[in-house]
């Protein structure tokens, strides 16, 4: 199987090493270098339906590189699509979501699908794929990659982990999720979205159950709205 190694600690690169015949998975424009016995193909993962689906409502790429060692062992660098820290999850029979845009590598065998959201409120308002989350399954290495720093908060045993849904990078299938407009408790719908505005966390997401999440130490959203305003003209 494939080995993932980090390199560096502040923007890293993800380095892949293959054994001949072996494949990975990679977000479309990941590789920045690589050696040339290995072969990088576009390719619509699951199929062009499955592929339109993944694009649409994940914000990923509709190709996906595949990338495979055809004439000898050999590695290739990939870099994320902007700064911040790269973690790998360690896949064994289990399912991991994702954030839009967290999604970096996979090894090849593992299944990278969409499923509908069921919290209708995460889908309305959650920053995690509306109505549909990217799911990746089976046994195996996954890389996701974010903003800034990655933490891994445990949820607590009979209660749950309130995360800023921009800070979210990924959780286990597993765990119940749900979205609500501010942290506090049953105070209407009028009270959360005042509250919400006073506080400026937006929508946050609740965990429950037997697992850890992956937050990030920056705001997707507000870190765009953050370089916007300082683009010309802005400001």
């Amino acid at each position: 199987m494939t080995q993932f190694e980090i390199l560096g600690s502040t923007d890293p690169f993800l380095k892949v090493h293959f054994s001949q015949g072996e494949s990975i998975f990679a977000e479309g424009g990941a590789m920045a270098a690589m050696d040339d016995v290995i072969d990088l193909t576009g390719r619509a993962r699951g199929g062009m339906l499955k592929s339109i689906a993944r694009a649409a409502v994940t914000g990923e790429s509709f190709f996906m590189q595949e990338a495979t060692a055809e004439r000898g062992p050999g590695s290739m660098l990939l870099a994320p699509g902007y700064p911040g820290e790269v973690r790998v999850l360690e896949l064994d029979s289990d399912s991991w979501s994702l954030t839009d845009g967290a999604f970096l590598c996979a090894d090849h065998d593992l299944e990278i699908a969409t499923r509908r959201n069921k919290s209708i409120s995460a889908s309305f308002f959650g920053g995690t794929g509306g109505f549909f989350i990217m799911t990746v399954s089976g046994t195996g290495k996954l890389a996701v990659s974010a903003i800034g720093a990655i933490q891994e908060m445990a949820v607590p045993p009979d209660g749950e982990l309130v995360v800023d849904s921009g800070h979210v990078v990924a959780w286990p299938s597993t765990l119940e999720m749900k979205a609500s407009l501010t942290t506090k408790q049953g105070s209407g719908l009028l009270g959360k979205v005042v509250g919400s505005v006073k506080t400026g966390e937006g929508v946050v997401l609740r965990f429950r159950g037997n697992g850890r999440v992956l937050v990030s130490s920056r705001a997707q959203p507000a870190f765009i709205g953050w370089l916007s305003s300082r683009l010309p003209g802005k400001g």
